[in-house]
């Protein structure tokens, strides 16, 4: 489907952005524009993992919003998983996927992940498009404050090794975390996969100031044989938000 059709169908005004791996299309709507604008300026530091993976490795894009990373990696020939819980997220998703004529490489679903099954739901703090800080079943932000609910919407949620053990899905060579505040939920829900040897590496978004969470989620890595290698975030940002690299040894 081109541009064009997107266009007569309705979905809006399409982008581009060029990278290193070619001219990538998005659907100009919301926050989703700007996060395809700074693809390659607001975390280098993604970038530069991604681009270490191997043609014909497997990524999970967990948290995968509008799909800026996990397609940038299927453009490289990574097969991608993309997840994505918020509602507009996952049509932007989607249709970015086919803008990009990436239907062959990320498969994306609207399901949310945490420590165990359950049916509840994400309460979205914006309905933007590209919007972020969202909780699944929970009613307090990822500091830990409350904030005002815009949509109480649907979802089943799952943890990581029951998600294996039901549909049996292969494990993934890599898998990228980028859920506000539900990071070290989701790992712990996921002992089986982090320590399985063909899992290599694993890269979460945390706040390097929340003591219990990054000491929870470093402790869980070492005991599932998955070495750190560095923390990062651009310095443009300077806050405390930090990007946590894994690397099987």
């Amino acid at each position: 489907m081109s541009p064009d059709d997107l266009e007569a169908l309705g979905f809006g005004q399409v982008g581009s952005v060029d990278t290193p791996r070619g001219t990538m299309r998005y659907l100009k709507q919301g926050l989703g524009s700007w996060r395809w604008e700074t693809i390659l300026t607001k975390e280098p530091e993604t970038i530069e993992w991604i681009e270490s993976f191997v043609v014909g490795e497997e990524m999970w894009d967990i948290g995968a919003n509008v799909g800026i990373y996990g397609l940038y990696a299927a453009l490289g020939g990574i097969r991608v998983l993309a997840f994505e819980p918020h509602f507009a997220n996952y049509f932007q998703l989607c249709a970015n996927i086919v803008l990009n004529n990436l239907q062959d490489r990320v498969t994306p679903y609207c399901l949310a992940f945490s420590d165990r099954r359950r049916l509840s739901t994400i309460n979205l703090a914006e309905l933007r498009f590209g919007s972020a800080l969202s909780t699944f079943d929970g009613d307090l932000d990822c500091r830990g404050e409350p904030y005002q609910i815009a949509f109480r919407q649907g979802m089943l949620g799952y943890s990581l090794d029951q998600f294996i053990a039901d549909f049996g899905a292969r494990t993934p060579d890599h898998i990228k975390i980028d859920v506000d505040g539900l990071e070290l939920q989701i790992v712990l829900g996921g002992r089986d996969l982090l320590s399985d040897v063909r899992l290599k590496s694993v890269s979460i978004e945390l706040i390097d100031t929340d003591a219990a969470q990054v000491d929870g989620v470093n402790d869980a890595m070492a005991q599932s044989g998955l070495a750190f290698v560095h923390k990062k975030q651009d310095p443009q940002w300077n806050n405390d938000i930090l990007n946590f690299l894994y690397r099987r040894p």
